[in-house]
């Protein structure tokens, strides 16, 4: 079994100056504590729509399936606006830096018709609120990355259309949690 979640990928946006600019800021100043922290590669930055967690063969398949038939009305010409750097539960404790995702009521409607989508297949959903971000980094404790946050600020990062769905697994390798990506296509 392993745990899934199904994702956008904003076009391009792992090749925003800016932000790489930024991630290369961050890590010159988190060097001394690179053991503590776990930067996501910018060829898998995505935006979570659903968390799904552990799954077993059949339900992954079922969901593959799944994710080929399902047509989002909402998903047409979606363009996401990335600003600002946060972190949750919050910067002072810390256990992931992320992006920020501007408000955007197409990309909560998606989000909607995919989990009505799957509990309607009888997909038991993780209970957690929807906070539509990007992880730029997990931390292996809680701790202060106020420092990171201050770095980015409230800073524009563009604006990019959505052209793919993912389904990424998460799978631990030693201490490290990496995200695989199991299945794609356009939207």
């Amino acid at each position: 079994m392993g745990r899934y979640f199904v994702a956008v990928v904003p076009q391009g946006l792992n090749e925003n100056p800016e932000l790489k600019q930024l991630l290369s800021k961050m890590k010159r100043t988190w060097r001394e504590r690179d053991r503590e922290i776990r930067w996501v590669h910018p060829d898998l930055w995505h935006v979570t729509l659903q968390f799904l967690g552990d799954l077993t063969p059949e339900l992954h398949q079922q969901l593959l399936d799944l994710l080929r038939e399902w047509q989002p009305s909402s998903a047409r010409a979606l363009v996401l606006r990335f600003h600002g750097v946060g972190a949750f539960p919050a910067p002072d404790q810390a256990r992931v830096l992320w992006v920020g995702v501007g408000e955007n009521q197409q990309f909560l409607d998606m989000q909607g018709e995919l989990a009505t989508f799957l509990r309607s297949s009888d997909f038991v959903l993780d209970s957690r609120v929807f906070h539509p971000h990007l992880t730029l980094a997990r931390l292996r404790n809680p701790q202060s990355v106020n420092e990171l946050v201050e770095l980015g600020g409230r800073k524009h990062f563009g604006d990019y259309a959505i052209g793919e769905l993912v389904l990424f697994e998460s799978v631990l390798q030693g201490n490290i949690l990496k995200y695989v990506p199991v299945f794609r296509r356009g939207i």
